[in-house]
């Protein structure tokens, strides 16, 4: 039970600041915890990251499969100056998402200041549970420029 705690805390934490995705995240943790799934874990470590973007990059193939966007819109709009803002965008997000990994793997105990960003985030500014990698990168960013 002591090792659930933390889980606990985060599950009422994200349910208090209507932060769902979270909070569903700590209740499925503890239930794998609690029903000493604990074997599951290092797998879930290690391919749950991979799974999560694995079904956000298919919602985002959607419109593909479904004719909103075509190859002429394809291409007017990658070659639009907000389509190549997007092409920098990307790489800039992906670098950082990249940074952000490495800097979770190095140094876990970021977790929980990254958890309660987002969460203020999502409370109070609208904000959407959908990048704590990138808050990592974000973060790996700052203490490199600010912490030397």
């Amino acid at each position: 039970m002591h090792s659930s705690l933390p889980l606990l805390i985060i599950f009422v934490a994200a349910i208090l600041s209507r932060n769902n995705l979270l909070g569903a995240a700590a209740a499925i943790v503890f239930f794998l915890d609690l029903m000493r799934l604990n074997r599951f874990f290092p797998l879930i470590q290690t391919r749950g990251l991979e799974a999560g973007l694995l079904f956000l990059t298919i919602a985002l193939m959607v419109p593909f499969a479904s004719g909103q966007v075509t190859l002429k819109s394809l291409v007017s709009s990658l070659l639009s100056p907000v389509g190549i803002m997007s092409i920098v965008g990307g790489l800039l997000g992906a670098y950082l998402n990249s940074q952000g990994l490495e800097f979770v793997a190095a140094e876990p105990s970021i977790v929980p200041g990254i958890l309660i960003g987002v969460m203020i985030s999502v409370s109070f500014f609208g904000g959407v549970s959908v990048g704590p990698i990138m808050a990592a990168g974000i973060t790996a960013l700052l203490a490199r420029l600010l912490i030397r």
